[in-house]
């Protein structure tokens, strides 16, 4: 038994290296990163959490969870998902006189690929911008960029965005016809 588990680990982290996109981020949200950082300024950099989730890894996921008590709720949510890129990083040494920026350059960037302003957030001592992506009607996209005096978090969620919202609506009580548009 206890090797059939040992194998069964084994054969979850060659598939998780194997599968594309599973692992590792992508080239664009890095040098996001380093785009930040390099407007910070000197500081020194901790990774805390990289990580890229794709398809591979999510239909692994929605596998699992069918398994549980919330399986068909977590599987009907993950299959929406089609990509997930997620960085946390923590700074130190950050120079506390200068303010706290996000580079225009990232917006131009993200607008390239079609990114649009939805929120964007500035107190003394974080910025957050909230950017979401289109196909048509359809939110297909949503990037999040927080910065903070100690830390920086980068997230990117690709999928059916607009029926993931929608169906989480639905399941807790609210109706879509009470918003305008998602």
């Amino acid at each position: 038994m206890k090797r059939r588990i040992v194998n069964l680990i084994f054969l979850f982290i060659l598939i998780v290296f194997l599968i594309p996109g599973c692992v590792f981020v992508s080239r664009d949200f890095r040098m996001t990163r380093n785009d930040i950082l390099n407007e910070i300024g000197e500081v020194d950099i901790e990774t805390e959490v990289q990580l890229q989730i794709g398809i591979g890894l999510l239909s692994i996921s929605r596998m699992a969870v069918s398994f549980t008590d919330a399986g068909e709720e977590a599987a009907d949510y993950l299959r929406d998902v089609r990509n997930v890129q997620l960085g946390v990083y923590k700074l130190s040494d950050v120079d506390r006189n200068k303010p706290l920026v996000i580079p225009p350059k990232i917006a131009k960037k993200l607008a390239k690929k079609g990114y649009e302003p939805m929120v964007k957030a500035k107190e003394r001592n974080s910025v957050a911008w909230v950017m979401t992506k289109m196909c048509g009607k359809r939110l297909t996209s949503l990037y999040v960029i927080v910065l903070e005096r100690d830390e920086l978090v980068l997230v990117e969620v690709k999928g059916r965005l607009g029926r993931l919202i929608e169906k989480a609506i639905h399941d807790h009580g609210f109706k879509k016809k009470d918003f305008k548009r998602i």
